[in-house]
């Protein structure tokens, strides 16, 4: 049966000389693996340069339930995104968020509230020229809600230090191995208290902005099983103009 569904780019493997196996998330079927034969080949009327990591596209897919490939039928770009163009200084910055949804986003069913979420600011990304130093952090912190570890925001002058274990603010007496500093601590309740359209707002150093984001890898791997070290975090860092 053929289904229209809307779809997420996660990443591309090549298989055999010819074809590819594309990694998706989908607003209708969640997390699924397609097969596109010849799809390298010249002759492939499904052209290899749609499946770029985080294009959103709009797909017609015959799918079928415990089947390990999919098969797409016709692919175009998505009405949101007509136009999908990263700039090259974003480049960095969406490899890095691709190789970490490829990493949660595991569920094979779909969840319409968190493709809205996470169509919502890949469209953010490419409609605005020069992104927010703090946008990752506001895109993972709030992706959390999603994933079922949403940090509780529960800061106080008695509960200073964030619990990466589980999840909220503890006072000095229950500080523990797994807790960050009083600095990091009160800068992720900070985080937490700011929308996006105020992000810019918060005066982070470089260094900071680097060990906030050590932080929150470090809570996704304690709570999201399998995220293992990231290829991309390196040349991230190295790339980003913090």
């Amino acid at each position: 049966m053929i289904h229209k569904t809307r779809a997420i780019i996660l990443g591309i493997v090549k298989y055999s000389e010819t074809s590819l196996i594309v990694h998706a998330y989908t607003e209708k079927f969640g997390r699924q693996s397609y097969m596109i034969k010849g799809g390298r080949s010249k002759k492939s009327r499904t052209k290899s340069n749609l499946f770029q990591s985080l294009f959103l596209l709009d797909m017609n897919v015959s799918h079928r339930e415990g089947k390990n490939l999919q098969t797409i039928k016709e692919v175009q770009f998505s009405d949101l995104t007509p136009r999908l163009n990263f700039e090259t200084h974003k480049q960095p910055l969406v490899l890095f968020l691709a190789e970490i949804l490829s990493k949660v986003l595991k569920e094979e069913e779909g969840d319409p509230q968190l493709f809205e979420f996470l169509s919502n600011h890949i469209s953010y990304m490419v409609q605005v020229e020069i992104l927010p130093k703090a946008y990752h952090l506001n895109l993972l912190l709030n992706l959390s809600r999603f994933l079922g570890f949403y940090p509780n925001d529960n800061w106080s002058v008695e509960n200073q230090f964030f619990d990466l274990d589980n999840a909220d603010f503890v006072s000095l007496a229950d500080r523990h191995v797994h807790c960050l500093n009083a600095n990091m601590s009160r800068l992720l309740h900070t985080l937490l208290q700011t929308q996006l359209s105020e992000i810019n707002e918060i005066d982070l150093s470089a260094d900071e902005m680097k060990s906030i984001l050590r932080a929150i890898l470090n809570f996704y791997a304690l709570h999201s099983h399998g995220f293992t070290k990231l290829k991309s975090l390196a040349v991230f860092e190295d790339l980003s103009d913090f």
